[in-house]
Parts: C-alpha cells; sequence; structure tokens
C-alpha cells in the first residue's frame, strides 16, 4: 500500500480478478478531501462492513466492500462486485481478496496514515508507476521498497522481490491456503525459500 498521485493504490496478491488467481492493483482516488478513504480506513481498523459506490450505469451499479468474517472466522474480504437492477442477475464478484482480519485492520491503520499526506493538487495517477512488479507475486516493488535486490547465485537468481516474497511469507501464505501458483511463480518462490534455509 502507498500513495499513488492523489490517492491510495493497494495491490493484492494473490487475489481473484474474474474467477482467476491475479494481482489486484486498486486504486482509490482521495476526491473528497480524504473523508471516503478515512471512511474505509476505519471500517478496516475496526473489522466492520463497509461498501462504497464506484460506478453507476444503465441498469447497475459497481461497489467495492470490505466484508469482515468471510467467508470463514477470522478472514476478512475485500471485493469490487457488479449489482444488477434486475432481481434475476444478481451481485457479482469481479475482483476479491482475502486476509486475515489482522492484516485488513494493519491496512486500515496505513490508509489513515497515508491519507493526511495526499495533497489536492497531486496529479491523477492513471498510468503505471515508475516499478517493477516483483516475480514472485506481482505486487509493485519501488526503488525506495525495503526488499533484497539479489537472492541465490545458482541458475536462478531473483532480482527485484518485494519484502514478503524476500521473506519467504508469499509462499507460506499460498502454501496454507491451498491456493493455486502458476509454475514460473512456483519456481521463484521455492528457489527463495532454498536460499533462505
Amino acid at each position: 500500500m502507498r500513495q499513488s498521485g492523489s490517492g491510495i493504490l493497494i495491490t493484492s496478491s494473490p487475489a481473484e480478478v474474474h474467477g482467476v488467481p491475479a494481482a489486484w492493483p486498486l486504486r482509490l482516488p482521495n476526491d473528497d478531501n480524504g473523508q471516503g478513504l478515512g471512511e474505509l480506513s476505519a471500517a478496516l481498523a475496526a473489522g466492520r462492513p463497509h461498501g462504497i459506490s464506484v460506478e453507476k450505469g444503465p441498469g447497475f451499479e459497481t461497489a467495492l466492500v470490505f466484508i469482515p468474517h468471510h467467508p470463514e472466522e477470522g478472514v476478512g474480504t475485500l471485493a469490487r462486485v457488479r449489482i444488477a437492477e434486475a432481481p434475476d442477475t444478481g451481485v457479482t464478484s469481479e475482483r476479491r481478496a482475502e486476509r486475515p482480519m489482522e492484516l485488513w485492520a494493519e491496512a486500515g491503520e496505513n490508509v489513515r496514515r497515508i491519507v493526511p499526506l495526499l495533497g489536492p493538487d497531486a496529479p491523477l495517477a492513471d498510468e503505471p508507476e515508475d516499478c517493477q512488479l516483483c516475480p514472485g507475486c506481482y505486487r509493485p516493488v519501488y526503488e525506495s521498497s525495503t526488499s533484497h535486490t539479489l537472492i541465490g547465485a545458482g541458475p536462478m537468481p531473483v532480482f527485484g522481490l518485494c519484502r514478503l516474497c524476500a521473506k519467504g511469507t508469499t509462499l507460506r501464505s499460498l502454501r496454507q491456503a491451498d491456493a493455486p501458483i502458476d509454475p514460473q511463480q512456483r519456481a521463484i518462490l521455492e528457489t527463495v525459500a532454498a536460499a533462505l534455509v
């Protein structure tokens, strides 16, 4: 999570995008002097449900919702959902990320910390930022990121890892959740894990 232009960029990986495992870069603009971001941060920190309307169109509305303790106790879900006006169509999940509730609480505190730094005159951040993607999880890695730059000197040295992949946290989380991992990502994460032993 970091400041991005006049808003916040939250990158969730692993996440689910249209039913497929993927990274989810979520930009939240500061278009109401921090009120919306402040409400979101308070909801995440307190572990209470929250929803924000993102887009309205003919016959539908898109919303960003936080659902605590879903689908199980201790796990919260942040999702972008499409709500159709037709009653038989219902709600479609476009993107979703599930994390332990304590991580959502930490995210809420981070949003609260970043909001006062957002200036109304900051340029919009619609284009990709100057960063590289972590080869282990596709999170953005910036020059200012506190991560290792090289692990392993064998056949597959790994550059530009995010902090969580460099520590082995990403691989442990994926294994605990029994989440599917792309074979190339698995090879990178297992190389890192072997280097840490």
